[in-house]
């Protein structure tokens, strides 16, 4: 019989077995230790805790489900250890072939809400197309001022580091997170 330890990760509780708590709680040390002298620490340490946070939230089949050692190592696996990310090699074991692009308003690269931008990532294509397609809208009906407008409220914006990475499809790892903020 193992001990149980109930913890919060970005404001989400889990439960853990007492040595897969340990092993949490040594490597969110680390991270820490490593990052102490960034500029951002405190944001870089938050997106880091939300992945893995997520990655527990999709091993959970039930609720109150047990995490077990096995899987804290399977999650620092994918997300790297601090030591890592000063060499020069990219982390290729983090990499589980479902790195999809997900749809944000690019607010670093915008002209006016970042809409196109962000579609141009989530597609893969040259926002001009997006700018020039929404021009082409308005002048024919005004349709295109109206739908460049819902987009811009329903479409979040890529804020955090890890939103900026599934903006464009790259891998959530401490090393791509490092780099972006």
């Amino acid at each position: 019989m193992k001990r149980t330890i109930s913890a919060s990760l970005n404001g989400k509780a889990f439960t853990f077995e007492d040595d897969a708590y340990s092993a949490l709680e040594r490597y969110l040390k680390l991270l820490e230790k490593h990052f102490e002298k960034e500029q951002g620490k405190d944001e870089l340490l938050s997106d880091i805790e939300s992945r893995i946070a997520e990655h527990f939230e999709n091993f959970l089949k039930v609720p109150g489900q047990v995490i077990n050692l096995s899987e804290v190592k399977r999650v620092i696996g994918l997300m790297g250890m601090p030591n890592e990310i000063d060499s020069a090699e990219t982390n290729l074991s983090s990499f589980n072939g479902k790195n999809y692009s997900k749809l944000y308003r690019d607010v670093e690269n915008r002209i006016i809400g970042g809409v196109c931008s962000g579609m141009g990532h989530y597609w893969r294509v040259d926002p001009i197309l997006f700018r020039l397609l929404f021009v082409l809208l308005a002048i024919w009906g005004g349709m295109g001022i109206l739908l460049y407008i819902v987009l811009w409220v329903v479409v979040p914006p890529a804020i955090t580091p890890s939103q900026k990475l599934e903006m464009k499809g790259e891998v959530i790892n401490i090393d791509n997170i490092n780099r972006k903020s």
